[in-house]
């Protein structure tokens, strides 16, 4: 075997012309992989080279690349996450999306790194991948299935030896629901940004891949030192030793409750029922409709939940999809939230976009802004639970009202002449923590590169509550920015190395930091992730800047600066001055001007190249 490129890789980008129907491989640049070292940061860099900005998200120009990491392939907890980036049909910037499973590890054990997919089909097709072929091949026949139906139809005729995953839409991204996810192993999304849509758009129905190619590791005592010390810290901490494993996701739903930021109606207020959210809580999902926990793979952590009711079965609902469809609907029937979280998966769409889409729309009907004629005579009225399962239908075919909630709520909002009901940022509908309840989550928000999102925004509520001896007060103006730069960059290395963000719970960088170190063979210490991780928000902002971000566009929703909530026994709001002020430190803290805008010196210290 010829000595790899670099250590962790093959080496190899399939790059996928729709359009033309090619398919050819291309070799990965070890300096630009050494610079990015995959996932999110390869993806990135490779599709800021490839997209034009001001491309239409729904047309043959944008450009959809997924990445693998220099970890996934090998024994490293939770490496098994592969990560997509485009430009987004729901907000018009980047769009970013992350996903475990098994589907990374098995297309990069085709032989691969990464997929990069533009141009558009004239007719349906899928892409079938092994280590001894990669063609574009009709895919008619699926066309109009659901994930479920899909995916088994495509696993039929694995073997064993070589066991083929798949990655796919549903209609939801056939009809180009903006929200659209894309989905793998049945049940796991890409959920956030409308990737489904993206592919839906390229008449791209499926991706399957097989292989068994190996990666070598260049130093195997330093890699082993950095993967003994983080399989100790994680059965030593107990949120990943037990916590996860008990409850999954659905266990923050009483948690958040009381630390006063799950939101209702539409993020209204935050008061809750203690008998109406037991209902819907983490303990009555296990006690309940568990029928067994489990995980993606390499993970020990087993938060998986794979639930069955009557004689469906599927997994979850997680708690962001609870939070969303649930509480903030006003609804508290788990069963309800169970059957439309079934039907979202099956259907592929992002969960978190779907229930406050809903929650929107249910308020505009509240207020006479929505009417029955509007709705084809549905009762779109809060605590509703039984309108869940059937708009998620509506939604994903575009019928009757479901063509309208197939835009977002901030396009459906504005289209009912009330834009401020829409609880987005960037156009992203925000996810199932109250930014009133953290002024450093509300900064996360509003300066996270995709829109409203927990993950990329900084997960701050786990440093508030969870930090340990890393905790700071939820309302520190002076303290958010480096706070909330500081947990976006972990967010951006656990992405970029292709592991889960609850690893967190448990590890600092040092042990990733001799894992990749061992893996590649160079020296990658904990300062060379943190200009990795830098290098990287850069670029995503000099991409959004060229496709028209200002200043403007990070800013909540009114609603936060003028209407409060109680938390701590205090009213609590985001007013705009405080807002303004902490995103000017933020910017500063980025190497950005007062604009948002990266400084060419930020620009060339950071050694992005000419951009």
């Amino acid at each position: 075997m010829s000595k790899p490129t670099l250590y962790g890789y093959h080496g190899k980008i399939l790059e996928a012309d729709l359009t033309k129907g090619t398919v050819r491989t291309l070799p990965l640049d070890p300096e630009m992989a050494a610079a990015y070292l995959g996932g999110r940061g390869l993806a990135t860099r490779l599709f800021f080279d490839q997209a034009d900005p001001g491309c239409d998200p729904l047309g043959p120009g944008n450009v959809m690349v997924l990445a693998t990491s220099l970890l996934v392939g090998t024994r490293a907890p939770t490496s098994c996450r592969g990560h997509m980036v485009f430009k987004s049909p729901l907000t018009g910037f980047i769009g970013s999306s992350n996903c475990g499973g098994s589907w990374a590890r098995v297309f990069k054990s085709a032989g691969y790194d990464v997929l990069l997919i533009k141009g558009k089909a004239a007719e349906p097709v899928m892409l079938d991948i092994s280590p001894e072929k990669a063609e574009i091949v009709p895919a008619k026949k699926l066309w109009g299935l659901d994930v479920h139906e899909t995916t088994d139809s495509l696993m039929q005729g694995g073997s064993s030896s070589k066991k083929p995953r798949v990655l796919c839409i549903g209609p939801a991204g056939e009809n180009l629901v903006r929200f659209a996810a894309v989905m793998t192993d049945r049940d796991r999304a890409y959920g956030r940004s409308g990737p489904g849509a993206m592919l839906g758009s390229k008449n791209l129905k499926a991706v399957r891949a097989a292989g068994r190619e190996k990666i070598e590791i260049a130093d195997r005592d330093k890699y082993n030192s950095g993967l003994e010390q983080a399989r100790y810290l994680i059965k030593a901490v107990p949120t990943t030793k037990r916590l996860l494993r008990d409850m999954g996701t659905s266990g923050l739903i009483r948690l958040i409750d009381l630390i006063e930021m799950l939101p209702h109606k539409n993020f209204q207020d935050n008061l809750h029922e203690e008998e109406k959210l037991m209902n819907c809580s983490g303990e009555a999902l296990r006690d309940n409709i568990l029928e067994r926990a489990g995980s993606c793979s390499q993970c020990p952590l087993a938060c998986q939940r794979h639930t069955r009711l009557g004689n469906r079965k599927g997994e979850g609902p997680e708690y962001e999809t609870i939070a969303m469809s649930g509480p903030n609907c006003d609804i508290y029937d788990l069963e309800k939230i169970t059957l439309g979280n079934y039907t979202c998966n099956e259907q592929g769409m992002d969960t978190i976009s779907f229930g406050g889409t809903v929650a929107c729309a249910m308020e505009l009907f509240e207020k006479g802004a929505l009417t029955a004629e509007d709705t084809g005579g549905l009762e779109l009225s809060f605590s509703n639970g039984a309108l869940l399962e059937k708009l998620a239908l509506l939604t994903s075919r575009r019928e009757g009202i479901g063509d309208r909630l197939a835009e977002g709520s901030a396009r459906l909002a504005a289209g009912c002449g009330m834009p401020e009901l829409a609880m987005t940022v960037k156009g992203l509908e925000i996810p199932g923590y109250d930014p009133r309840s953290s002024w450093t989550q509300a900064l996360g928000y509003v300066t996270s590169p995709t829109g409203a999102c927990h993950l990329r925004g900084g997960y701050a509520v786990s440093l508030a509550f969870f930090g340990g001896a890393k905790e700071i007060p939820r309302f520190s103006m002076l303290q958010s920015p480096i706070a909330i730069r500081n947990m976006q960059n972990i967010g951006i290395i656990q992405d970029t190395l292709g592991i889960c963000r609850f690893t967190g719970y448990a590890l600092g960088a040092e042990p990733w930091s001799r894992m990749v170190s061992g893996t590649t063979g160079l020296d990658l210490s904990t300062e060379r992730l943190e200009e990795t991780a830098d290098r990287i928000a850069t670029l995503e902002r000099i991409f959004n800047v060229r496709a028209g971000a200002a200043v403007k566009h990070d800013k909540l929703p009114e609603r936060f600066g003028t209407e409060t909530i109680e938390v701590e026994g205090m009213p609590r709001m985001v007013a705009e001055e405080t807002l303004e002020k902490m995103l000017g430190d933020y910017y500063e803290l980025q190497g950005w001007d007062a604009h948002g805008v990266p400084l060419q010196s930020t620009v060339k210290k950071l050694k992005i190249g000419k951009v």
